[in-house]
């Protein structure tokens, strides 16, 4: 007890103080005009329901078996579920070391939020990733820090010199080539293992990350670095940024979303993560030099629109360059991966919309209508992050509570995607309620159009998603086109990391058309 004491005497104090509610509120469409609410009307933040947590330790207490009323969970999903059953549809939380968190379970609620804070929204990101950053590294970054770490007019400055080249409709037909020669690979290396349906599921995630690791490191540096040779060494740097991508989730997760005191002192875990943050750094900066020595080598221009995303950046600021490269090796690894995972299980297991998607493959038709639609699905069902997130940088009145500025809002769109009054047969996987007639009672748009979010919201939206889904489509338009998947196992589960993960083993067995 003497030991808790002392930390808690480390907490600043504004974080122990109960917070108040402040005069200058913005109010929602669905609460009146400031001047006709009593303030006596509106309850503080303090009321909103849900977890006590204790200082510094958050809410551990009611996660430990046996004594907290929800004990462990697998996924933010499970969590989400338990919240809305008994505290209804706004909660509020507090999770460790990251800010108080209020999620809010209807749509119109969030919406309200996020429109509201959506000039320059914020977004925080990892405040391991931020101390980096901003503090530890201070000198190298030199202000510049990313989509995933910048804030304020930081984030607006970095986003509006990328956006330009990221969301022109040409970049898609640009590295289309590319992407369908490294899928061809991809194809190649299932098909040499169909004989072995063990060796296949022991390897499944590995060469899938291998490829998307490939498959954006084209895209962001304009060559290839040789992912998927099959004797990748450990210290290949290609392995090194796959092997940094996967500590970067276990480590913020154990700092971030779990007891940790590395706010206080450096821990074991903080030391590693640390030690993660400068060797995919490095390891970037290494691909990123030699993309840069193959452009300055080059003995003929060409087009502006043939130039690589590197090139056309470098043009524009180098740093910022640099670091949107980066940020790709990290963060359009995993993230592409899951999705293409999620994508062929659930193929898997509806025979009938493989056999469909097969049929549209095989077909002239240049839409790739249905093949949308089946992404889309899968991503509804299973999203690579359960919610989308803003803080807010002013006062609220939501559902007759305030909100006060620096407050994280949750929007649970995984567990709002999975819910009959949103969307018929919610845990069924139909692709076709994407593309029906209005008239239709399974057609998406009877839906609130914020339930299901994927890629984020607004500004703050995924700039890879052109990217992203081109990946996608053109590996399942190789894979399905050739290969019959079925799924042998039980069925799969999820687990929440800072991402959403699936457990292992796959049960997947490929079979030739």
């Amino acid at each position: 007890m003497m030991f808790l004491r002392k930390i808690i005497e480390l907490v600043p104090r504004p974080y122990l103080v109960n917070r108040c509610v402040f005069p200058n509120i913005t109010r929602s469409k669905h609460t009146h005009h400031l001047k006709n609410v009593q303030p006596e009307s509106v309850k503080p933040f303090d009321a909103i329901p849900g977890l006590t947590p204790l200082p510094v330790l958050g809410p551990i207490q009611h996660f430990i078996s046996m004594i907290g009323f929800l004990g462990p969970q697998k996924t933010f999903y499970d969590l989400c579920k338990v919240f809305y059953e008994k505290y209804g549809s706004i909660v509020k939380l507090s999770i460790f070391a990251r800010a108080d968190m209020v999620i809010l379970y209807e749509p119109e609620d969030f919406d309200q939020i996020f429109r509201a804070e959506d000039i320059c929204p914020s977004r925080p990101g990892f405040q391991t990733l931020i101390y980096y950053r901003t503090e530890l590294k201070k000198t190298t970054f030199d202000g510049v820090y990313g989509l995933t770490t910048a804030e304020g007019a930081q984030w607006r400055d970095f986003r509006t010199k990328v956006n330009p080249i990221f969301l022109k409709p040409k970049l898609v037909k640009l590295y289309t080539p590319a992407l369908s020669e490294i899928a061809d690979e991809m194809l190649l290396k299932f098909k040499k293992q169909l004989d072995n349906e063990e060796n296949i599921n022991k390897n499944f995630e590995e060469e899938l990350t291998k490829w998307s690791l490939e498959s954006v490191a084209y895209v962001g540096l304009g060559c290839r670095i040789g992912c998927l040779k099959d004797d990748l060494k450990e210290d290949d740097p290609a392995k090194i940024l796959i092997t940094c991508a996967n500590d970067f989730l276990k480590y913020t997760w154990a700092l971030e979303f779990r007891p940790s005191l590395w706010k206080y002192f450096s821990t074991p875990t903080f030391k590693k993560a640390m030690r993660t943050f400068d060797r995919q750094w490095e390891t970037s900066e290494f691909f990123i030099k030699g993309a840069k020595r193959q452009i300055s080598e080059r003995s003929h221009d060409i087009p502006e629109e043939d130039k690589s995303i590197i090139e056309k950046l470098l043009a524009v600021d180098e740093k910022v360059a640099v670091m949107m490269a980066s940020e790709m090796l990290l963060a359009g690894i995993d993230t592409v991966a899951f999705s293409v995972t999620s994508v062929l299980y659930n193929l898997a297991m509806n025979p009938e919309v493989q056999d469909k998607l097969r049929e549209e493959i095989h077909s002239e038709k240049a839409s790739k209508r249905y093949l949308k639609a089946c992404i889309k699905e899968a991503l509804r069902i299973y999203p690579v992050v359960s919610t989308n997130l803003r803080r807010t940088t002013k006062d609220h009145i939501v559902r007759g509570y305030h909100i006060p500025a620096g407050i994280d809002i949750l929007s649970p769109n995984e567990f709002l995607s999975k819910m009959e009054k949103y969307y018929p047969e919610p845990t069924q996987f139909i692709p076709e309620r994407w593309i029906v007639e209005k008239s239709n009672p399974l057609y998406h748009g009877n839906s609130h159009p914020m339930v299901t979010q994927p890629f984020g919201f607004g500004v703050r939206s995924c700039i890879g998603r052109r990217i992203a889904e081109l990946e996608i489509e053109i590996l399942i338009q190789k894979l399905i086109g050739e290969l019959k998947v079925t799924w042998t196992g039980p069925p799969i589960e999820t687990e929440t990391k800072v991402l959403n993960a699936f457990k292992k083993p796959y049960h997947f067995k490929f079979e030739q058309l």
